[in-house]
């Protein structure tokens, strides 16, 4: 009851899960380490060294210490954005104040570094340079980093979910149309897709092949869902959106997620590697 009185932030939620979630596995990972190492810890030991090795080609040798903060940058996009895939909690990304937060945090590190670096006086120097008349063009450019990294993760984690969600609305209504049109003609269309699908069913048995199973579940379902809908047992099954979603899901969802978890993590190694150079290059 104390906690119904006061509103809150279902991403606000979403990020305290994910944080519970990557400090148990961070835990799990990392107990119990031996010399001889098992599948679990060959795996997290794995995915150690493919980090170290993108933060040091990225950022150089002399900035690996910025590994822990790489990788937990990359983890809370990538786990913000998928649990979005549970139904239930918001993905992080999908909320501009989330993002916008982490790209501010980087911007702050890059201003802190280049103050440390040569200075307060040095660094409001900076955007003077090469000509004075450069010092607004500098400045816009200071700002709009950190809003091109917060509205690119942003704008693409919630174009996903908006055509998600037109595609299953479409599909919904596409469904009611197709079965309305069968209902139409009667129990002979319903049996006879029914029919077809089980002798597609029977055929894939005998010989593989994927087309014929698709088409076969596909014919079958749609028959079933016909006959349903003719005796009004159980009319208005959005037959179209189970399994086609999902395959488009893959890319909105799984394979958009990881590249924009990807590449704000690589934005980030690439501002700060630009603000610590190497001690020879600085020579």
């Amino acid at each position: 009851p104390h906690i119904r009185r006061h509103p809150y932030n279902p991403t606000t939620v979403s990020s305290f899960v994910v944080t519970i979630f990557l400090c148990l596995a961070f835990i799990i990972c990392g107990k119990d380490l031996k010399k001889r190492p098992g599948g679990r810890q060959v795996l997290v030991e794995k995915g150690v060294d493919v980090l170290r090795g993108l933060v040091r080609d990225t950022m150089g040798e002399h900035n690996l210490s910025w590994t822990p903060f790489i990788g937990t940058i990359f983890l809370s996009c990538l786990c913000g954005s998928y649990i979005g895939l549970t139904g239930f909690l918001r993905s992080t990304t999908a909320d501009i104040s989330c993002v916008a937060v982490w790209a501010i945090m980087v911007s702050v590190i890059i201003w802190s570094i280049n103050i440390k670096n040569h200075g307060f006086l040095g660094w409001l120097k900076g955007f003077t340079e090469p000509l004075w008349v450069m010092t607004p063009i500098n400045l816009v450019s200071e700002i709009a980093q950190p809003l091109s990294m917060a509205f690119r993760q942003f704008g693409n984690v919630t174009g996903g979910s908006i055509l998600t969600s037109i595609l299953y609305t479409a599909l919904g209504l596409a469904s009611t149309v197709l079965l309305d049109l069968i209902s139409s003609i009667g129990w002979l269309a319903a049996g006879i897709l029914v029919i077809i699908g089980a002798a597609l069913l029977l055929w894939n048995r005998a010989k593989k092949h994927l087309m014929k199973l698709i088409f076969g579940i596909f014919s079958f379902a749609l028959g079933i869902c016909s006959i349903l809908q003719v005796t009004g047992i159980l009319p208005g099954i959005p037959l179209l959106t189970y399994g086609i979603p999902a395959v488009l899901s893959c890319y909105f969802d799984l394979f958009s997620g990881f590249v924009q978890a990807f590449v704000f993590t690589l934005l980030t190694m690439v501002y700060i590697g630009g603000a610590l150079p190497s001690p020879e290059a600085t020579k």
